[in-house]
């Protein structure tokens, strides 16, 4: 049986293309895209793995350097947001941005340890963050009311000055720099300076009394405010530029 051709003519001559070379031609075009489509998913899946290693490996060793402590200070850790979380009445009185001696005397225990996990070679660099972030909730002595804006304007004000309170003792007032050697110390103060950040919330993002986010907007019960009234230590990673690799890789 003969092949049926395709005749093509050019300025200097011609050439003849026969159905199985264009077949031939496609299945090469196919098999390129199909290596090209493997190798995206593998170097997103190769992202996706380290961020979740990275995350896992922080987790467990925060986890591991304060054991038992967490517990003594009232404290907890989120695996998933790398949060460690104080409850607010633990630390403050009443409306008082000042903080109580007893939560000085955990800051001084606690972040020490925080610093020695995160300022190790195999997190140093992947650290974007250390978020010192403040939280209220409405109390029964609030003339004004759950929910009025007096309440949410005066909760930014105290969950500010609160969370500045705690970042300021944690650098003037804990030894957290374990370096013996002047420069070394200096230098990983310095980091600390640049890294350390702290905001007021106010009465956003409230909490269940299971440490979940409430989303819905409602009336919260006595022990959901407490649980909301809170401040929070959130480790952030360079996550960020990991999934911007994630978006850019070819699809």
């Amino acid at each position: 049986m003969r092949t049926k051709r395709f005749r093509y003519f050019e300025s200097e001559g011609g050439y003849d293309l026969s159905i199985s070379d264009l077949m031939s031609a496609l299945c090469c075009i196919f098999i390129l895209v199909t290596v090209s489509i493997v190798a995206s998913l593998k170097e997103k899946n190769l992202l996706a793995d380290k961020y979740q290693e990275l995350q896992q490996d922080l987790f467990l060793d925060l986890s591991q350097e304060m054991g038992n402590d967490l517990k003594e200070w009232g404290a907890t850790i989120d695996p998933e947001t790398l949060t460690i979380r104080f409850s607010s009445d633990d630390g403050f009185d009443a409306r008082s941005p000042e903080l109580k001696s007893g939560y000085k005397k955990v800051l001084q225990e606690f972040f020490p340890k925080l610093v020695s996990v995160l300022q190790q070679d195999k997190y140093k660099n992947e650290i974007e963050e250390i978020r010192i972030e403040g939280f209220t909730a409405p109390d029964r002595s609030d003339p004004y009311g759950e929910g009025s804006e007096h309440d949410y304007t005066s909760g930014i004000e105290l969950s500010q000055q609160r969370t500045m309170n705690v970042l300021l003792y944690c650098l003037e007032h804990t030894n957290y720099s374990q370096e013996s050697d002047s420069v070394k110390k200096e230098e990983e103060k310095e980091w600390i300076r640049k890294h350390i950040v702290s905001n007021g919330y106010s009465l956003s993002r409230p909490l269940g009394d299971n440490g979940k986010l409430i989303e819905e907007k409602r009336k919260l019960t006595d022990a959901e405010k407490a649980a909301s009234r809170r401040v929070e230590f959130r480790i952030k990673t360079n996550s960020d530029k990991i999934v911007q690799q994630f978006q850019n890789v070819k699809e």
